[in-house]
């Protein structure tokens, strides 16, 4: 008996400020710079962004610092 899978889309799933939110903690916990230029490039597609900026994981930080500005986000830090 095969497994039916179906296709998954995190985009389906960012529906609120909340949720962008918890998805960026996340992806920015995490660390991974190609993971957080996706998960950018994914908030921007929800957010209506008419060009998506492409995952790069070479992007300056002052570069994701802008995306952000320009997603009505900001980054912040807090202690491990």
């Amino acid at each position: 008996m095969a497994v039916e899978t179906t296709d998954w889309n995190v985009t389906d799933h960012l529906n609120s400020d909340a949720a962008i939110l918890a998805y960026l903690e996340a992806v920015f916990e995490d660390g991974d710079p190609a993971l957080i230029a996706a998960a950018l490039a994914d908030v921007a597609k929800v957010r209506g962004i008419a060009e998506q900026p492409k995952p790069r994981p070479d992007i300056p930080l002052d570069s994701v610092i802008r995306t952000l500005k320009a997603l009505g986000l900001k980054l912040t830090a807090k202690a491990a």
